[in-house]
């Protein structure tokens, strides 16, 4: 299992800074799964800047990354929204939100409640890639 972990200041430009720090951090992975990861870490950061308080001067959230064993990657970005809400999930068709759909299309999504003070924390669980044909299970 691989971990990767940064704080970013409540600023839109930090948005891509972490994107090219998780793309570095995960390098190694298949480009449609890293492509995947890198999508979900621009739309709950940048969600994180529009709807909660890490977008106010002198917010911040903090994205982390891990790879387990398994080859599943689970992108977490903890903002300073509060605790007890769940991310807004507009209806379909409509013209903003579609990024949290996205996401949601990529992954298993979760929200928790980050610690113990305010904060919560978006979590989406990216499956493992199938094999390819060149590994000992494609092959059979």
């Amino acid at each position: 299992m691989r971990d990767f972990e940064a704080v970013f200041a409540g600023d839109p430009q930090t948005v891509s800074e972490a994107r090219a720090l998780v793309r570095e951090a995960l390098a190694d992975l298949p480009a449609d799964l890293r492509g995947d990861a890198l999508t979900c870490v621009s739309e709950l950061a940048t969600n994180a800047l529009l709807h909660t308080a890490s977008g106010d001067k002198g917010g911040k959230y903090t994205v982390r990354t891990q790879v387990g064993d398994d080859g599943r990657v689970l992108v977490e970005v903890t903002d300073e929204g509060t605790a007890d809400s769940a991310p807004w999930v507009p209806p379909a068709g409509s013209e903003c939100g579609r990024g949290l759909r996205i996401v949601t299309a990529l992954g298993t999504v979760r929200v928790a409640r980050a610690g113990t003070g305010p904060g919560r924390r978006v979590q989406v669980l990216l499956p493992a890639p199938f094999p390819t044909s060149s590994s000992p299970e494609g092959s059979r």
